[in-house]
């Protein structure tokens, strides 16, 4: 009783550790790609941290299957090297002992990792389509990419900013044509940026600049100059997407029988059901030689992982493409690579004589 509580206590404290550790190089990761895709005009700068959220979710229960892969391997390794484990073997125990005292832990973990597969993740991705849907439709000058023209209106405006902070907003050096009744109409300012209202419009603000109007041919110009000069944005139509396999709820997954269908949910499966096997199969790779106190565990546990990740991305890739049996790729990976474990278990659990002793 006394290591079970000792082991949970440290499996914990590990596998939050990694857990924090993962996320904020995801959230780093992901925070980068996204400023790539407001330089590029891809991406509103409004929506960044909407889409940081969205993405994290998404990628959550793998990297809580790492986290908790990880969190399993170094609190047992240190076992090792710290000779706890030569009293444990000392008392009688065996190294499938560890079995309970992991799955007490592993067990409710990865019932939260389906819990995110199955339910959460299909909502986010729901959310995130309708969150898209709104941005089209809000105007595409919310998508001005710094350096080039962009064209709203069916061509009755034209934009063209030199500069853009993805964080504020804020545009610098902005030019905007726009062509209302046969009438031209030149915006030149030194910064602009959007706004929304408490009823839902929303208006391009530019600030410190001029305006020029006027017919093209005619010499009857007006200027004016303005301190802030607000310009209206009507909404755009835009018509509504199909909801996507991964955005399905898990009871329209089960009811469809098309071969995409089924191998969302065999991803939607499988990474919680990994995330279990790879817990078990950290146990007998956390060994540690006592006498070189070297271990190759880490790099071994590395290599399962990405063995283990490539077969169920195989698996679905092929029951997606008809070429493989559902049941077949739903369970085959798993099952080989509990084998695998078993045979880790083994090797451990096997008495090794004394080098020179034949028997």
């Amino acid at each position: 009783m006394l290591y079970r509580r000792a082991l949970t206590r440290e499996l914990a404290l590990t596998t939050g550790a990694v857990l924090t550790v993962l996320m904020a190089i995801a959230l780093v990761i992901l925070f980068i790609r996204l400023l790539g895709d407001v330089a590029r005009g891809e991406l509103a700068n409004e929506a960044v941290f909407t889409f940081l959220g969205f993405s994290l979710l998404y990628f959550l229960p793998v990297l809580m299957t790492i986290a908790l892969f990880a969190g399993v391997l170094l609190p047992l390794s240190r076992m090792w090297r710290d000779s706890e484990m030569v009293v444990w073997f000392s008392a009688g125990l065996s190294l499938t002992q560890w079995l309970r005292p992991v799955l007490a832990f592993a067990v409710p973990f990865t019932l939260v990792i389906l819990l995110l597969t199955l339910v959460l993740n299909p909502w986010v991705q729901t959310k995130k389509d309708e969150y898209q849907q709104d941005l089209r439709s809000r105007s595409e000058s919310s998508l001005i990419a710094p350096g080039l023209f962009a064209e709203s209106d069916a061509g009755q405006r034209v934009y063209y900013v030199e500069s853009l902070n993805p964080l504020t907003g804020i545009v610098r050096n902005v030019f905007m044509q726009s062509r209302i009744d046969g009438q031209l109409g030149l915006v030149v300012a030194r910064e602009g940026y959007h706004t929304e209202l408490f009823d839902g419009s929303r208006y391009l603000v530019f600030k410190n600049g001029r305006r020029y109007e006027g017919v093209p041919g005619q010499l009857d110009y007006r200027i004016v100059q303005f301190e802030r000069y607000w310009m209206r944005l009507d909404r755009a139509d835009v018509e509504a997407s199909e909801p996507g396999i991964r955005q399905k709820p898990l009871t329209a997954l089960i009811d469809d029988a098309s071969p995409p269908a089924r191998a969302e949910l065999l991803w939607r499966l499988g990474v919680p059901v990994s995330a279990l096997v790879l817990a078990i199969m950290a146990i007998p790779i956390s060994f540690v030689n006592m006498r070189s106190r070297r271990s190759y565990g880490l790099l071994i546990a590395l290599l399962l992982y990405f063995v283990y990740n490539n077969l169920l991305s195989l698996s679905q890739a092929w029951v997606a493409q008809d070429k493989l049996n559902p049941w077949v790729g739903m369970f085959a990976t798993h099952i080989l690579m509990l084998f695998a474990a078993l045979a880790l278990f083994y090797a451990r659990a096997r008495p090794r004589r004394p080098r020179g002793v034949r028997p």
